[in-house]
């Protein structure tokens, strides 16, 4: 989190997300964690034991471009390690990770924050991460607790949506064409 936000900010953050429209929610929360943990892109994801989804990301437009709508091999992902427990949930090299300092991901992304999505029933719905072009060696506690809390507040809205994800992400899918 930025260390100039007091805990009126932070407190009136979450106040907002909780009381944002349905289809809102993603998108802020992405923001949010983006800004706050000052990384280069923040995504959600859903996860099941073969492949990751890449539903939503806020960055630049490459990046949204080029990772939206992703599917992963669980076996090429940070998330899958983190969920695992082969790697922190605060990564501030990934180049020094060895669980991950092989993956072609690490060429790009330099520092990795995630946190399980997990609904009421203690499933796993997904992650919702940031990553950083640049390590980031003052990553912490705070951070953490603050990206748990925004993937409370999706969790719960995607219970909402009876767990549709896509639903809650389609405003970031490119429009198709009339047939």
């Amino acid at each position: 989190m930025d260390r100039g936000a007091t805990e009126s900010e932070y407190a009136e953050l979450i106040d907002k997300l909780e009381a944002a429209q349905e289809s809102d929610v993603v998108e802020q929360a992405l923001a949010a964690a983006q800004q706050h943990l000052n990384m280069d892109a923040s995504y959600i994801t859903t996860i099941d034991a073969r492949n990751q989804t890449i539903h939503a990301i806020v960055g630049d437009a490459d990046t949204a471009a080029r990772y939206t709508g992703t599917v992963f091999p669980v076996e090429q992902t940070y998330c899958m390690r983190m969920l695992s427990g082969d790697i922190p949930n605060i990564v501030p090299d990934t180049r020094e990770e060895p669980a991950i300092s092989g993956l072609a991901v690490t060429q790009e992304f330099h520092a990795y924050v995630g946190v399980p999505v997990r609904l009421s029933d203690g499933r796993v719905h997904g992650t919702l991460c940031c990553v950083s072009r640049e390590p980031r060696s003052g990553l912490g506690s705070e951070e953490l607790r603050f990206m748990q809390t925004l993937a409370g507040i999706v969790a719960t809205r995607v219970e909402k949506a009876r767990g549709d994800l896509a639903r809650l992400t389609e405003r970031f899918r490119p429009a198709r064409p009339p047939a």
